[in-house]
């Protein structure tokens, strides 16, 4: 299937610079016809931080990846403390936007001097943002194209050089959130990029462009283009715009996997409790691509659920699966034992050591 694509960057709380860039592109909101990919970075800095959340949710054609001011965001709202990071990276902005002023409490100085954060009282929203994070990509791919926030995971173990990891595709989270971190410029530079196909990224500026191309102005901030790489953050906050990358007609073909379940499971994928479904990586499930569809089969009255594929992780094993992924994610906060010795009742160890394990990280919205 061919789309229009139109996609952006490090929006950073600046809603309105969103929708004029939008408009100006040509973008149709809900229109199966065209998609857009933003790649990471909503929030934090700009001041418009919960109408840049309210207007992406009132879209339905979007890919929304995940950027390294989500993961910074996360981690807050689980540990309910800011250090001096949060107000140099603009969090204190955000947290504003969605719980007022009075979120940002007292200094706490038996936790490293960082101010307390109170959510009492607002604990649906705290679940809202946690939820909409969860469901982000890490990376979305076309015929054409890779879309992700900083880089794809780079291997540095060849002497004198790096490169794009071989089996990027099913990297754990915790590597993939290096991967926002690191700055295209300095691993575009370093050649780390794919033979087929070429990546879309944000977190640093299109201005760094002026470190791999002698001829780049180093205050122009439009899209820059080169073999390989498509860099489109515009610094929001200093240039007050958004740049709009688009490509027409781009070939995007996703599939329908079907799987089935038993009552447990699928009530709590269903419910939104379940977000990560565990099988092996066997020659089946290799099938399986990030952005494909998932149709859940009860087993008992074969009621069907369908479900988006945002992430794919390998593991050597199923306990490996808990240094990534809570038992309430995995499904298994109600039962006793290990995640190895509860799945040992659907596969043997002899098949996790063939195959390895394979998380299917799923979207709460079809």
């Amino acid at each position: 299937m061919k789309k229009s694509i139109y996609a952006v960057s490090d929006i950073h709380g600046h809603c309105s610079e969103l929708k004029k860039a939008l408009k100006e592109a040509g973008f149709r909101a809900n229109d199966e016809s065209c998609v857009l990919i933003v790649c990471g970075d909503y929030f934090d800095r700009g001041v418009e931080n919960r109408e840049v959340f309210d207007f992406l949710h009132s879209i339905k054609n979007k890919i929304l990846i995940r950027g390294n001011h989500e993961d910074m965001l996360e981690q807050l709202l689980e540990k309910k403390h800011m250090g001096s990071a949060g107000f140099s990276n603009g969090l204190d902005t955000t947290l504003r936007s969605f719980f007022g002023d009075r979120v940002i409490g007292e200094l706490d100085f038996a936790y490293q001097f960082a101010y307390r954060l109170h959510f009492e009282g607002r604990e649906d929203t705290v679940a809202s943002l946690r939820n909409w994070i969860n469901g982000m990509f890490d990376y979305v791919e076309t015929e054409n194209y890779i879309f992700t926030h900083g880089w794809l995971p780079i291997d540095f173990s060849v002497y004198g050089n790096c490169i794009v990891k071989e089996d990027f595709r099913y990297e754990t989270p915790d590597v993939w959130k290096h991967a926002r971190f690191t700055e295209w410029y300095r691993t575009y530079a370093a050649g780390a990029v794919l033979n087929d196909k070429t990546v879309v990224c944000g977190h640093r500026s299109a201005r760094f462009a002026c470190l791999v191309d002698s001829q780049r102005d180093p205050m122009d901030a439009s899209i820059f283009r080169a073999n390989g790489v498509v860099a489109i953050d515009t610094s929001t906050t200093q240039s007050k715009r958004i740049n709009v990358l688009v490509i027409e007609n781009e070939e995007w073909n996703t599939q329908t996997h079907e799987m089935s379940l038993q009552t447990d499971p699928f009530t709590k994928i269903k419910n939104g409790k379940k977000r990560v479904e565990l099988r092996l990586l066997d020659e089946k499930r290799k099938a399986i691509r990030v952005g494909d569809c998932i149709v859940f089969r009860h087993t008992q009255d074969g009621e069907m659920l369908e479900k988006r594929v945002v992430g794919l992780h390998r593991y050597r094993d199923f306990n490996a699966v808990l240094s990534d992924f809570s038992r309430t994610d995995l499904g298994f906060d109600d039962k006793l034992g290990s995640p190895s010795e509860i799945m040992r009742a659907y596969y043997s160890d002899e098949d996790v050591k063939q195959y390895g394990v394979l998380a299917i990280r799923l979207a709460n919205e079809p």
